[in-house]
């Protein structure tokens, strides 16, 4: 994964800016994540786009997309990196959640590999079964 490292780190980012808030717990979380997949500090070019990332002009279908060739334990590698990314600010939303989505089907990952890292949302009935 690290030859790919710039497209992770953007994808990372966009994890992080999902929601449209950018905590200092995601970028501390970013920041170690890219640490352990480098096995030591990031390279000046990582460390600047750390700064330098414009949600607004990220891509995240095409830039997923050039992940299709990993092989299927680094892609479930990466989307769990991005689910901890979700994580970190402790609060999960819907924006968060399909934005992971879209990761996976920009890599060719089916749904169903990523149930366990997504949200379920039930519909009303299910819902009142519950509550019963």
């Amino acid at each position: 994964m690290k030859q790919h490292i710039e497209t992770i780190t953007r994808l990372l980012l966009g994890a992080a800016y999902a929601d449209k808030r950018l905590e200092g717990a995601e970028v501390r979380r970013i920041e170690a994540i890219l640490r352990q997949v480098l096995g030591g500090e990031p390279p000046p070019a990582v460390s600047a786009e750390l700064q330098r990332f414009s949600p607004a002009a990220f891509n995240v279908h095409s830039s997923a997309a050039t992940l299709k060739d990993l092989d299927a334990a680094d892609k479930r590698k990466l989307l769990e990196l991005i689910a901890s990314v979700n994580d970190a600010d402790e609060e999960l939303d819907l924006a968060e959640d399909a934005y992971l989505r879209h990761v996976a089907v920009g890599m060719g990952v089916p749904e169903a590999e990523i149930a366990d890292l997504t949200l379920d949302v039930l519909d009303d009935e299910e819902l009142f079964g519950l509550l019963q």
